[in-house]
């Protein structure tokens, strides 16, 4: 009987490509469950074989490590990103990066002038039923 390695909600294909292949380079069968609509079940990496599972799990949490060195070393690559920065090196990234997000701007100040007239509405219904 097959046992779920883990569940992967928010992982992104090429985590799943290099587990994939990690499983592959030491012969253990495995499959991946794709996620159902709306959320009900979550997609996951199942090991096929119960007698191999211990194994996979062993090496599913020795290159855990691996491959997150290797996606903070590729963000940082591609972003610019250096988690040493301090004072204008690390404000100049951060405008850099607002910079590249601006269009999203529009679309905060918008929720927060909704939240805003939603409460004041919310809180209004007490005031104009409250005895003076």
């Amino acid at each position: 009987m097959a046992k779920r390695l883990f569940s992967c909600p928010l992982t992104e294909q090429d985590e799943l490509d290099y587990y994939s292949n990690i499983m592959e380079e030491n012969n253990i069968d495995y499959y991946i469950t794709p996620g159902s609509a709306f959320g009900l079940s979550k997609p996951s990496f199942w090991i096929k074989d119960d007698a191999v599972f211990p194994q996979a799990k062993v090496i599913f949490e020795q290159h855990q490590a691996i491959y997150a060195q290797q996606a903070r070393e590729r963000y940082q690559k591609e972003t610019g990103y250096n988690p040493e920065a301090q004072g204008k090196e690390k404000f100049d990234f951060f405008l850099k990066n607002l910079y590249q997000k601006r269009f999203l701007i529009p679309w905060i100040f918008l929720a927060f002038v909704l939240l805003y007239w939603y409460f004041n509405a919310f809180f209004g219904m007490f005031e104009a039923n409250s005895p003076k």
